[in-house]
């Protein structure tokens, strides 16, 4: 797990001048080494990699980075940076040996190189992990750039006017690049998406000209930056098999292919646990940890002293009847609060979420592990949501909501007058049209249409409904068509919620900590297996997900299998009127700032006085995301 950065295309002076500035601002992500690699190509400008290292697997110096392989005497030498785990490269140094190819290393970074010189780019349909990177083919004058498969590891890439690629993992460093490179240049209509969703959608970033390569895509090209091929070597795939297996034989070979997954989860060099909460997806990933046959399995907890959040009395029980070696890390919400700026500097792109991820992977940090398991994706596949109720039920009552269509206004009137954000958003979806796609997109949105025109007045995206951009519109549509309800709403949890806002919090706010998080559920062998089963056996249920506790087996704690889902938020409301309440204050009272983002620039301080004055249809988690955004705009030094 690393930072990595690069360029392509770019005068050599300005790129190795840049290229220190870029590693900089990756630090965080790789505490235990760096590099950087000018390699001259036959045109005036080198490739330079970037790499900053947080070594998890060989942690000697035989795992630096960025790694060669091959010889420059007969042009066949291959340059390679790399950010990830490949958790199978064990099997694919053993099947490289009987071809002749010999890794000198215990790591999957010299498996990768010697996996290409084998099979090309065929190799990262070999792959099983998360992964992005950048590899230099001298002899074919090619450079390849890939992201896993989910998108559980990120890659940005930016083209400056003047010609030629830069990409890092992160959108910091490639602003540190240098505004001649790439102008620090806030996009209106990730405003937009960030103002509906909380988060930025899709391939485009909140910088105009920086965007990611999307998850499954690999992207060839040049010595100038130049695309020669572009590919989706995987898509998430919800067709169901021709002849649907028995139940049994599924759950069989879910919990197979599960087990597995866990097993080369659990590879590192380095301290790993396994995070426990109170639900039933970290319970599964401890309980099948516990079966690996590895040594004695480690468990986190992280408390809160606000019972509403804690967890960690049903985590104890869990962990004691699992044997774990169990580690339990109590947080005040003092020490959550005294962090608050620290979590806005870790922000890269604007988002509501991963306060609590930030939070927890500081404890895992200060419990003396540098990788830790996650449960993330339990939800999206196996039906853990309320959305795989709601969706589909507001889906049956469309022709109820099209007959109160001529009443929406008066419906949100009364919304604002009651201060119900329910019945605001109930009168929005009556005036939307009824697709499981939209009524989705409601059921998240931080701020409704009408309250986004108060901020801007115009809409800055293709959809004035939703806020998002048409590329990801249809993209999510093309991922749902044909499919049965309860497989639709989990192609947009994994689509939408997980991989714009889970993955990409999950990344940023671990690789604060040097924190190396690792989710056995998106196995690409498991969501394959799991996106092909019906939808009737993903229904939101009590008790829930049993297609995932059947597979998981009678090993997994009772006490949690019929546990409904407590969801993992901070009182912002609260923390807002008391201890946040100055910091606040500074950010929505910033007529200077709201003005340089195109915002009617009285409107935050206004907002924040109906929120001060207790109007429930402002919430805690709205002056969060114009607190986020204030400070991501200042920090980034953007302008619009």
């Amino acid at each position: 797990m690393c930072g990595i950065a690069g360029f392509i295309g770019i005068r050599q002076e300005v790129a190795e001048r840049a290229a220190p500035q870029m590693l900089e601002a990756l630090a965080h992500r790789g505490p235990d080494g760096n590099g950087i690699q000018s390699i001259p190509t036959d045109n005036s400008h080198p490739v330079v990699l970037v790499h900053s290292r947080l070594a998890i697997l060989d942690t000697s110096s035989a795992g630096r980075q960025p790694m060669s392989e091959g010889s420059a005497s007969d042009g066949s030498l291959n340059w390679l940076t790399f950010n990830g785990e490949i958790y199978n490269f064990r099997e694919l140094r053993s099947e490289l040996a009987t071809l002749g190819l010999h890794a000198r290393s215990n790591t999957d970074t010299e498996v990768l190189l010697l996996a290409y010189r084998a099979w090309g780019e065929k190799a990262v349909e070999k792959l099983c992990g998360m992964f992005a990177f950048c590899l230099v083919d001298m002899q074919k004058r090619r450079i390849w750039l890939v992201r896993d498969r989910l998108g559980i590891k990120p890659l940005y890439v930016a083209r400056p006017s003047t010609g030629g690629l830069l990409f890092a993992s992160e959108v910091r460093a490639l602003l540190a690049a240098g505004s001649e490179l790439v102008p620090r240049r806030l996009s209106r209509s990730a405003v937009e998406s960030f103002l509906a969703q909380g988060v930025v959608y899709g391939k485009d970033s909140h910088i105009e000209g920086i965007s990611s390569l999307s998850p499954g895509e690999s992207l060839v090209v040049d010595w100038e930056g130049n695309t020669v091929a572009a590919r989706k070597y995987w898509i998430t795939d919800f067709r169901p098999n021709d002849t649907p297996p028995k139940r049994v034989d599924a759950v069989a070979e879910l919990g197979a292919i599960a087990r597995d997954a866990v097993r080369q989860h659990l590879i590192s060099d380095v301290p790993i646990g396994v995070f426990l909460s109170g639900g039933i997806d970290s319970a599964a990933i401890a309980t099948l940890a516990t079966e690996s046959g590895t040594e004695r399995i480690r468990t986190i907890s992280v408390g809160f002293d606000q019972p509403e959040f804690d967890e960690t009395s049903i985590a104890a029980e869990v962990a004691q009847e699992l044997g774990t070696d169990h580690y339990s890390v109590r947080v005040t919400a003092a020490e959550m609060l005294g962090s608050f700026e620290r979590v806005l500097a870790a922000i890269d792109q604007p988002t509501v979420d991963g306060f609590n991820t930030f939070t927890v992977s500081q404890a895992a940090r200060a419990a003396g592990v540098k990788v830790a398991l996650s449960g993330l994706g339990g939800d999206e596949c196996f039906g853990g949501y309320a959305s795989f109720r709601d969706v589909p039920r507001a889906v049956r009552f469309a022709p109820v909501l099209k007959v109160l269509r001529p009443i929406a206004s008066a419906l949100r009137r009364c919304g604002i007058q009651a201060g119900s954000r329910g019945l605001l958003k109930f009168a929005e979806a009556a005036v939307r049209t009824h697709t499981p796609l939209q009524l989705y997109l409601l059921r998240r949105e931080l701020f409704l249409p009408s309250e986004r025109r108060s901020l801007q007045a115009l809409p800055h995206s293709s959809d004035p409904c939703n806020g998002i951009a048409a590329n990801s519109l249809n993209e999510l549509q093309s991922m749902i068509t044909g499919l049965d309800p309860q497989n639709t709403v989990s192609a947009l949890e994994l689509g939408g919620y997980m991989r714009n806002m889970l993955l990409r919090d999950a990344d940023v706010f671990s690789m604060a900590h040097g924190l190396e998080i690792r989710v056995p559920f998106l196995d690409h062998r498991l969501v394959d297996q799991v996106t092909r089963l019906p939808g009737a056996w993903k229904q939101f249920c009590r008790p829930p997900k049993p297609l995932l506790t059947e597979a998981v087996g009678r090993r997994l704690p009772a006490l949690v299998r019929n546990l409904s889902k407590r969801g993992f938020t901070f009182p912002w409301s609260q923390w807002f009127r008391k201890d946040l309440a100055t910091i606040a204050a500074d950010r929505l009272n910033d007529r200077g700032t709201w003005n340089s983002i195109g915002f009617h620039p009285s409107t935050p301080a206004t907002l924040w006085q109906r929120f001060l004055q207790g109007d429930p249809s402002v919430g805690g988690l709205q002056i969060l995301g114009l607190i986020v955004l204030a400070d991501v705009v200042a920090r980034q030094r953007l302008v619009t």
